[in-house]
């Protein structure tokens, strides 16, 4: 897609977190280094490519699995440099950094700070997630708490271990979809998809 015909909401996407990323170093840097860190962030594509394994998003990611443990999924992920509860929604799919490691697992936010959680089990607490704290699970509602690694046996999680969030997802040439995330993230994602979606590039293994 040619530069002129991507749509305004994208390029306002990425004036947005050039400016974002402008603010966020004024109090560490000089102005004109946290101006120059702002126009390199709105340069960025505000997307990447990951590939995720394993079972644990079935059935909405990596159906392939089922029948073949190699089995690998390319997604397109939108960066989100500083993930919050402004950006990021109850039912959207997200990249989480995997603390202690530099890789990342691909995990569906169920909860957000403020919301309540209430435990199947009677012996345990109702507990508030606080500010700046969400709840991931697997989809594959088969694996137990044991066998997957999401918020039932890592608890809540911080939202700056959130790298992104899943816009579409490839398993071939010919079998490909946009992912399903929240409404509002939806929303934001839509101009950004449009933008920056090349299938020739995501089935690209060397990307």
């Amino acid at each position: 897609m040619s530069k002129a015909s991507k749509p305004l909401r994208y390029w306002a996407a990425r004036l947005r977190l050039g400016l974002e990323e402008a603010y966020a170093q004024l109090s560490d840097t000089t102005f004109p280094t946290a101006v120059q860190s702002g126009l390199d962030a709105y340069r960025r594509q505000l997307t990447g490519v990951i590939a995720i394994g394993g079972t644990a998003m079935l059935p909405t990611l990596n159906r392939q699995a089922e029948t073949s443990s190699d089995a690998l999924e390319r997604l397109l992920v939108r960066w989100l440099p500083r993930a919050s509860g402004r950006s990021v929604f109850v039912g959207d799919v997200v990249a989480v950094q995997n603390s202690g490691s530099e890789g990342l697992f691909v995990r569906r936010i169920a909860a957000v700070e403020g919301d309540e959680m209430v435990s199947d089990k009677s012996d345990d607490k109702a507990f508030i997630l606080p500010q700046g704290q969400c709840w991931v699970l697997a989809d594959n509602e088969q694996l137990s708490h044991k066998e997957v690694i999401d918020s039932r046996s890592l608890g809540p999680l911080p939202f700056q271990q959130i790298v992104g969030r899943v816009l579409y997802a490839l398993r071939s040439s010919t079998d490909h979809n946009v992912v399903e995330n929240s409404d509002a993230a939806m929303a934001a994602d839509g101009p950004v998809l449009q933008a920056e979606l090349d299938l020739d590039e995501l089935s690209n293994p060397e990307q």
